[in-house]
C-alpha cells in the first residue's frame, strides 16, 4: 500500500513538474542580455511604468491587462479609447501585479542605467513573475520593436512599428547630412523655465542625435533633470527655446512675455518653440516611443524636412502607435499653447 501511495505521489510530483515547465517553456534572452524563461503562450501581460506603455500598447495592447499609473492619464487626448479605458495600477506596487495574475512583466529602460536595472531584477524576484527589459535608447528603437514582436508573437505589429522608426532614421540621416545646427537650444520646463534637461540627460537624447548642441551643461538631480537659474540661461544665451509641457504646466507664454527672458536670443530671434504634448511630448515626457516624433519635427525645423511630409509623417505615428486618426485641424493644434 505504501509503495502504491508513492507511485500516486510521484505521478501528480510529475504532471506538476510538466505544467510548471510548459508555463515557463521559452528560454530566452532579453535586451539587457539577461536569462529568462517566459511562457510558449503569452496572453497577460504588465507594463511596469508609463515608459513602457507607450511602447507596448502598439504591438501588443489586446494582451495588455493594465497600464501603469501616470500623473497624466485623466487628461491624456489623441490616443485609442482602448488605451484610454484600460484599467490603472500602481505597477509598482508588488501586491497590486501579483492580484492582477499576469503572465509577463515589461520594462523599458535605458540600458545604461544599471542600478535601475537590479531593482528591475529585485523587482521580478519578489513578485515571482518573468520580467523581461527592452532598450530605451533613442536610435535602438527600431531593434526594440524587433524583439517585442517576436517574444509576443505580434510580428506584425512590430513590424509596422519598426519600419516606421526606421525610414525616421533614415530621414534623419539623409537630412542633416553633413550639417549641425550653429547655436545652442535650451529645454524650458515647469512655469518659470527654469527646470531643464542638461547634456547628460536621457531626456535630452534629442538635442544629441540631432546634432544641436545643448546649453545646459550642469549636473543632473536623480530623476534625470537639473534646476537652473536665470543668471545661469543669461550666460549660456540659448538660440533655440523649446518649452515642455501642457497647457498652464508649460513655460511657453511666460517666457514670451518675461521681461527677464527678453534678452535671450531665442527670445528676441522668434525662436521659443511650444513642443507638442498631445497624448505625449515630443521631447521627452515620458523619455520613450514617443520621442520618435520629435526626430520627425527637428527634420522640419532644423533640415529642410517639407511642412507636408512632416505632416503625412505625424498623422502616420498616430496611426500605427496610438491607433488614432488625426484630423487636419487636431494636427494643426499640436503645434499651439492651450
Amino acid at each position: 500500500m505504501q509503495h502504491f501511495r508513492l507511485k500516486i505521489l510521484f505521478f501528480f510530483f510529475s504532471i506538476f513538474v510538466i505544467i510548471r515547465g510548459n508555463l515557463y517553456a521559452r528560454a530566452i534572452t532579453d535586451m539587457a542580455g539577461r536569462k529568462v524563461n517566459i511562457p510558449d503562450k503569452i496572453t497577460r501581460i504588465v507594463p511596469y511604468d508609463n515608459k513602457t506603455n507607450v511602447v507596448l500598447f502598439p504591438v501588443a495592447g489586446d494582451l495588455m491587462v493594465c497600464k501603469a499609473r501616470s500623473m497624466e492619464s485623466p487628461y491624456l487626448k489623441l490616443i485609442s479609447k482602448d488605451f484610454l479605458n484600460k484599467k490603472e495600477i500602481d505597477c509598482k506596487n508588488a501586491e497590486e501585479v501579483i492580484k492582477i495574475k499576469p503572465d509577463l512583466l515589461i520594462v523599458a529602460a535605458f540600458l545604461s542605467d544599471r542600478d535601475n536595472l537590479s531593482n528591475y531584477e529585485a523587482f521580478a524576484a519578489r513578485i515571482n513573475i518573468p520580467l523581461v527589459i527592452v532598450d530605451l535608447e533613442l536610435m535602438n528603437l527600431d531593434k526594440s520593436f524587433d524583439f517585442l514582436g517576436q517574444i509576443l508573437g505580434k510580428q506584425v505589429e512590430a513590424k509596422a512599428c519598426a519600419d516606421y522608426i526606421r525610414n525616421v532614421y533614415k530621414d534623419v540621416e539623409t537630412y542633416k547630412k553633413g550639417k549641425r545646427v550653429p547655436g545652442k537650444a535650451y529645454m524650458a520646463n515647469d512655469n518659470n523655465g527654469l527646470r531643464t534637461s542638461p547634456n547628460t540627460s536621457n531626456h535630452a537624447q534629442l538635442f544629441d542625435v540631432m546634432k544641436i548642441t545643448n546649453a545646459a551643461q550642469v549636473g543632473l538631480d536623480p530623476k534625470g533633470f537639473a534646476q537652473v537659474s536665470m543668471e545661469q540661461i543669461m550666460v549660456w544665451n540659448p538660440d533655440y527655446v523649446f518649452c515642455v509641457g501642457k497647457g498652464e504646466s508649460s513655460p511657453y507664454r511666460t517666457i514670451l512675455k518675461s521681461a527677464t527672458w527678453r534678452n535671450i536670443t531665442a527670445v528676441k530671434s522668434k525662436r521659443v518653440f511650444f513642443v507638442p504634448a498631445e497624448p505625449y511630448s515630443w521631447f521627452d515626457i515620458p523619455p520613450s516611443v514617443n520621442r520618435i516624433l520629435g526626430l520627425v519635427w527637428f527634420n522640419d525645423i532644423f533640415y529642410g524636412q517639407p511642412n507636408d511630409v512632416t505632416k503625412q509623417k505625424v498623422k502616420e505615428f498616430y496611426h500605427i502607435f496610438y491607433h488614432y486618426d488625426l484630423n487636419d485641424k487636431e494636427y494643426t493644434g499640436l503645434f499651439r499653447w492651450q
